[in-house]
């Protein structure tokens, strides 16, 4: 289950994102991140409550990502928990995103 809630601030969105980011939830997940990228010129997905990510996930962060810097934004990573973390980096994921 995955729970993201949006706070937006004038031109900047932040998507607080509680739960497990896997196969089940990357899809439905992902479409909340596009329409944000979309909405917002700098997007922040705040995983400080997210426990898990799948390569489904990882799918979904990526076309987030490529969306946001083709529109010319920036698209960060904030609160990033350890197992989260873990997945990024064995994957080679993390050097693709600023991570604050």
């Amino acid at each position: 289950m995955l729970n993201i809630d949006l706070v937006k601030q004038g031109n900047e969105g932040e998507l607080m994102m509680v739960g497990e980011l896997s196969v089940n939830t990357a899809p439905g997940a992902e479409k909340i991140m596009l329409e944000t990228v979309n909405r917002f010129d700098r997007v922040i997905l705040n995983m400080e409550r997210l426990t898990y990510v799948s390569s489904a996930g990882l799918r979904a962060l990526k076309r987030a990502n490529i969306q946001m810097r083709r529109k010319g934004g920036t698209l960060a990573l904030k609160n990033v928990t350890k197992p989260v973390m873990e997945v990024l980096e064995l994957t080679g994921f993390a050097v693709l995103f600023k991570i604050i």
